[in-house]
């Protein structure tokens, strides 16, 4: 009974460590670093990446104005299909990297990002 209450105990300090971390931003929501998080079948064309950077000139300018090693573009990342593109995000220093989270965290261009450090 000792145990099962324990357990109990552990899993809530968890649960609460977790959702604090994701709070206050010390724990990062998955962005795909370096190479895409979907399989290459599962991104859109590069017509439409284009389209989606096009439609948010805000937002491409509030992500580069992190830091001015910050790049905003369309990728096409996969061999042998290059039709197939996301939104890459080039920074090159942590503060940068930290910043961009924050802002994707609660906006996004509607189509597959990677953040990719330089």
């Amino acid at each position: 009974m000792k145990y099962v209450k324990s357990l109990a105990i552990g899993v809530a300090v968890a649960v609460v460590l977790v959702a604090g971390g994701l709070t206050f931003g010390l724990v990062r929501l998955p962005i795909a670093q370096g190479s895409p998080s979907l399989p290459c079948e599962q991104l859109v064309d590069k017509a439409t990446a284009a389209d989606a950077l096009a439609r948010r000139p805000d937002l491409v300018a509030r992500v580069e104005g992190t830091g001015t090693g910050v790049k905003v573009g369309v990728t096409t990342p996969c061999a042998g299909q290059p039709e197939r593109a996301l939104i890459t995000i080039r920074y090159t220093a942590g503060a940068e990297e930290t910043a961009i989270n924050t802002i994707m965290r609660h906006d996004g261009f509607g189509v597959p990002a990677q953040l990719v450090k330089a």
